[in-house]
């Protein structure tokens, strides 16, 4: 939670990374890797599986999850592993794929000893992981006596959350294993939302292509059993009629 990439250190090994890729292949494509939850893992692995499916090779490198959107928007890195769709009207150089990587899940855990009977809108205090927008977009409604307590990624924020620091933990995509202890807690899961991997929209033209590999692995059973690997749930919906579609009109 404290270790934060100072902005002229991130930018120069940011370049140095994209450099050293571009240098080797024009095609080769850099993307954030993947958080620390099953969701992020699976996509990463069937993503990984896709490209090396159309020839096109790919690196994952660390970058802090709200800082990747800012570089993919730039064009610094050639995208995002997963988002919600809202990302796009923040960052409207992204494109999403016509594929719905998982059904992203937002949970709010509430410390019912110190807050029992709370929601989203009456805990006194409440984490989250900087970054996901999908969770920041719904806090922006929140009142405004509300504590908003940053964490660098899933690790910390369930940490703050189980020594019972904070009222109440926001996670997006992401589900407590256990029960916590000492204390009863409480889950609600506020929405649910498709999650898509995004592209530059100088990749544009790999849109379509990249779907068609994706549903072929669909198909040959290499999700499903990825799925199974990292126990991600099937999307409720997907979006195969979207193939068929300009994907200006899905965009």
């Amino acid at each position: 939670m404290n270790s934060r990439w100072p902005r002229l250190g991130f930018i120069i090994c940011l370049f140095l990374a994209a450099s050293t890729a571009l240098a080797s292949s024009e095609q080769k494509l850099i993307f954030r890797s993947a958080l620390d939850t099953p969701a992020a893992q699976y996509s990463q692995a069937l993503l990984s599986e896709a490209y090396k499916a159309m020839g096109i090779p790919v690196e994952f490198i660390t970058v802090p999850l709200g800082r990747s959107l800012i570089e993919s928007n730039r064009g610094n890195l050639s995208g995002e592993l997963a988002r919600v769709l809202e990302a796009t009207q923040s960052y409207p150089n992204l494109r999403a794929v016509p594929y719905v990587l998982f059904d992203t899940d937002v949970n709010l855990y509430v410390n019912q000893t110190k807050c029992a009977g709370c929601s989203l809108s009456t805990v006194n205090s409440v984490v989250y992981i900087r970054g996901a927008v999908i969770l920041e977009n719904m806090l922006q409604a929140l009142p405004s006596d509300i504590k908003l307590i940053q964490a660098a990624d899933t690790a910390a924020a369930r940490q703050l959350y189980e020594q019972q620091k904070v009222d109440a933990a926001l996670f997006v995509a992401y589900s407590l294993p256990e029960q916590p202890q000492g204390f009863d807690s409480m889950m609600q899961t506020l929405k649910t939302v498709p999650d898509y991997h995004m592209l530059h929209k100088r990749y544009q033209p790999l849109l379509q292509a990249l779907a068609k590999t994706l549903f072929k692995l669909e198909a040959d059973g290499t999700a499903a059993r990825l799925r199974q690997q990292f126990g991600v749930a099937s999307p409720k919906h997907q979006l195969q009629s979207l193939l068929s579609q300009p994907v200006a009109e899905f965009h």
